[in-house]
């Protein structure tokens, strides 16, 4: 990345997030986050910031993403997770981050520098695309750089994604509901085993009305542990690949309804479930 944009960068992510700081707290979007969820929340942007200062920008993206889902509500987040993206040289996550902000953050003083910012990119990402696409199409395939193909495998993609996230979501569900049976006293199961069937449902209804075209894999196979603390361990890797999943999926789907439900599903996830298991294991 070049000097100037990598500067902009580390002069903006600070004033994106410290305008909003006044959003910390038990009441408005944010009332059902706790005070214990919004000061760890608070201290991983703390973290974000020291590793973006000192050039770790992988580190840093780790750090604002999971600051995000303990704080769903607080929307600019998006801009520091976009902004360590764009650090890493990675295009398409900046791009999609930042048309977040721009969609989520309607007020902000920065906003207007994060909207030029977002319009470079586009066309960087698009360059990027066409590059790629030179340097993986087969010679004598016939498909000029930058046609169908790409776009084509764009949406091959995206369906992927989607329907990885769904199928992840199923799984979690039926591993969790022959969980509560065979260990019943072990609570986290039934309480997780709710919370996939209502998000896959919501996820489900939202692919398809943007029109993704839904596999059909069936049931999935359940090989439920011999024991609750093992079995409280695999659910826990389970919401991990819950939450990879639906990273991809946000990287696939540029609508507002897609980032709000996403995030919702991250934030059981990561800020629920994930901890639920793991204190039982």
């Amino acid at each position: 990345m070049p000097t100037r944009a990598r500067a902009w960068i580390l002069g903006l992510c600070s004033v994106a997030f410290l305008a909003t700081t006044a959003g910390f707290g038990p009441s408005g979007p944010g009332a059902k986050v706790s005070e214990e969820q919004l000061e760890y929340s608070k201290k991983l942007y703390g973290e974000g910031e020291e590793a973006m200062a000192a050039g770790n920008y992988d580190l840093a993206l780790e750090k604002y993403r999971e600051g995000y889902r303990y704080a769903p509500h607080l929307h600019v987040f998006t801009f520091n997770i976009a902004s360590a993206a764009d650090a890493t040289g990675d295009c398409r996550t900046a791009q999609t981050y930042f048309q977040m902000f721009v969609d989520l953050v309607p007020e902000h003083p920065k906003r207007k520098e994060a909207t030029k910012r977002l319009e470079t990119l586009r066309e960087e990402c698009k360059f990027d695309a066409e590059t790629a696409t030179l340097n993986t199409t087969p010679e004598g395939d016939g498909e000029a750089p930058g046609g169908s193909s790409r776009e084509s495998r764009k949406q091959r993609e995206a369906t992927r994604a989607m329907n990885d996230a769904l199928a992840e979501l199923r799984l979690a569900q039926r591993t969790y509901e022959t969980a509560k049976g065979k260990y019943p006293d072990v609570k986290p199961f039934a309480r997780a085993a709710r919370r996939k069937k209502k998000h896959w449902k919501k996820l489900h209804k939202l692919a398809t009305g943007l029109g993704v075209e839904l596999d059909d894999r069936g049931p999935p196979d359940v090989d439920l542990a011999d024991n609750a603390k093992r079995a409280c361990r695999e659910a826990e890797s389970q919401e991990k690949r819950v939450a990879a999943a639906m990273e991809k999926v946000l990287e696939h789907y540029d609508d507002p309804k897609a980032y709000r439900l996403v995030n919702k599903i991250l934030s059981g996830a990561d800020r629920r479930d994930r901890p639920a298991f793991d204190a039982c294991s």
